[in-house]
């Protein structure tokens, strides 16, 4: 094998984790023994825009027919339907060597139907298929608290109580991380300070009011009083303050550097040439969609890269760690005790 050639090129996600929630090794072709990467990870409610945005920030333009999209978003279809699009979660590692992963909708009502509709048998451990949803999305939450840089917490709409409860209930839960090889056996692990990632809020489909300044900064006020305790990394990191693309809104005008970002309603580009006029659109009260993926993407990549463990773990050794997380999080008594006392 040559070392020097370059890795193979993705075009769309892979499963990591099958829509029954099994481990699948199809990735592990297109990672590197190399430790300069970062992992991101999307997490929100059915239908608020997680595929659509990892999909722009893995390389995809506005241009690109959905088809084309880096992980499928909802079709037209699946919406009428009420239907949810992403099973499992997807990975797709980006030519910047950033690994992306996409998850199926937390505490999802079609994935609830889908269960009782086609009489799927939920593990017995579970006294209904609504607590079974309910623990399967804490099992990813919990996942990607474990294994990634940064996740991005996605609503197209503010704000779901019940969600940021969830996520709530999610940090509590984490389990330890796994060791990353039997040659550190003889480090006291106890004495390693728990991982935790930075989280990102992004606020999907904003409209002209959430871009005022009065606005925002209620929205900002909201996530610090539910995260004030948290040991998540929710400040500093990531914000539409940050981006100088409102100005108005900058980092002297807010009292607070919670991590929120806003994005509109996604505008549809044609590719070819169009009239001046269209260089002066209409006043919309924010800046394009674009110049603001583009604003969030550049913040996210800034991201300073802070190992996972104590080792610094290759993107190979990522991936078996990644493998024993699952397990860990499949077996965790603590997972297993909050099941235990749901009302």
């Amino acid at each position: 094998q040559n070392r020097l050639a370059p890795p193979p090129e993705m075009k769309h996600g892979v499963k990591l984790i099958d829509e029954t929630l099994r481990w699948c090794d199809n990735g592990m072709e297109m990672l590197l023994d190399q430790t300069d990467y970062l992992v991101v990870g999307a997490i929100g409610l059915q239908g608020s825009g997680k595929s659509t945005i990892l999909s722009l920030l893995g390389g995809n333009s506005v241009q690109d027919t959905y088809r084309n999209y880096i992980f499928q978003p909802q079709t037209k279809e699946t919406k009428e339907e009420g239907s949810h699009q992403t099973n499992g979660i997807e990975m797709f590692v980006s030519s910047e060597r950033i690994i992306f992963l996409d998850t199926q909708p937390v505490m999802s009502a079609s994935l609830l139907d889908y269960m009782i509709r086609n009489d799927k048998k939920y593990p017995t451990e579970y006294s209904s298929a609504e607590y079974c949803i309910e623990m399967q999305s804490l099992q990813i939450a919990t996942f990607l608290m474990t294994v990634c840089n940064v996740i991005i917490v996605v609503q197209d709409w503010f704000t779901d109580i019940h969600f940021l409860r969830f996520l709530q209930n999610s940090e509590m839960l984490k389990p330890q991380p796994p060791t990353p090889s039997s040659h550190d056996s003889s480090i006291n692990h106890d004495d390693k300070p728990d991982y935790y990632p930075h989280i990102v809020f992004v606020q999907n489909k904003a409209t002209r009011e959430d871009y005022s300044l009065e606005s925002f900064k209620a929205m900002q006020q909201t996530l610090l009083t539910v995260f004030q305790t948290s040991r998540l990394k929710s400040q500093g990191s990531v914000s539409l303050a940050n981006s100088g693309l409102l100005p108005g809104i900058n980092p002297r005008s807010v009292e607070t550097d919670i991590n929120l970002f806003l994005l509109p309603t996604m505008e549809y580009y044609k590719a070819e040439q169009e009239s001046i006029l269209n260089y002066l659109p209409d006043y919309r009260g924010f800046p394009s969609f674009n110049s603001l993926i583009k604003s969030l993407r550049n913040q996210i990549l800034s991201i300073p890269r802070s190992p996972l463990t104590h080792a610094n773990l290759t993107e190979k050794n990522w991936f078996h760690y990644a493998a024993r997380t699952w397990e860990a999080v499949r077996k965790s008594q603590l997972l297993a005790d909050y099941n235990r006392l749901l009302p």
